[in-house]
């Protein structure tokens, strides 16, 4: 029975004793937190968690200091440790609030959203995680009207761009197109006052080729020849018409 005695006595002074280090640690930390000596904070959360290491108050805590110094990936992975050790709605709701607010530092207002949301469902009168919640939703709506409008505007400025190119493209065509008429003017101009010369122009028998020559003597004979096959051709025509039968 004495031996019985002695364990039991023994197994409350090592309570009590782990008990005080783990308030006493607790509170050095939060009056190092309050004073802004977050790292010194922290170091007495982590000795508190040495007596009590399934303490979700500890981990949020130690998450909390965590968060002041800026890293937020082991902010929210302490915050998870603690949420798995939470058994109150309200410190459940406290813990999804600040990991709310840690993805809100990191710009993922969605997984905020989702954080506030669910400090709601364990505690609805959370007045914070609400005013967090409508300022998250609200920057959403805000970004997302700002980028439609920045996307009207670039279809705005690409239609006008293209309907310049469009306009530059049919007055260059049409300016081709003036130029090719007047090319071609020009050309049935020069053709025809170049014929007109050669007509005009008497034929110096010096000037020609041996070959010019022989074709101008075959055009004359064939001209010639012409002349006369129509003429027989004219007075047949005119005996016929007007010769009496005897």
């Amino acid at each position: 029975m004495r031996n019985m005695r002695s364990l039991i006595i023994i197994s409350i002074v090592l309570t009590t004793s782990l008990f005080a280090a783990y308030y006493g640690e607790n509170n050095k930390g939060v009056k190092s937190f309050i004073d802004g000596e977050y790292q010194e904070a922290l170091d007495n959360f982590r000795n508190a968690q040495l007596s009590k290491p399934e303490s979700p108050t500890i981990r949020h805590n130690a998450a909390l200091s965590i968060y002041r110094m800026g890293d937020f990936e082991k902010t929210i992975a302490e915050l998870e440790k603690a949420y798995e050790f939470a058994e109150e709605d309200i410190e459940k709701a406290d813990i999804q609030y600040d990991m709310g607010n840690t993805w809100f530092m990191q710009d993922s207002l969605v997984r905020s959203i989702a954080h506030y949301q669910k400090a709601l469902e364990f505690d609805p009168t959370n007045e914070d995680a609400k005013y967090n919640l409508e300022l998250a939703r609200a920057i959403i709506k805000e970004f997302s009207d700002k980028q439609q409008q920045q996307q009207q505007n670039q279809q705005q400025q690409d239609q006008q761009q293209q309907e310049q190119q469009d306009d530059q493209q049919d007055q260059q065509e049409q300016q081709e197109q003036d130029q090719q008429q007047e090319q071609q003017q020009q050309e049935e101009q020069d053709q025809q006052e170049q014929e007109e010369q050669q007509q005009e122009k008497p034929v110096n028998p010096e000037e020609m080729t041996e070959e010019e020559a022989e074709r101008l003597l075959d055009a004359m004979q064939q001209n010639e020849e012409d002349l006369q096959k129509e003429k027989i051709k004219r007075e047949g025509q005119f005996n016929e018409v007007h010769e009496k039968p005897w």
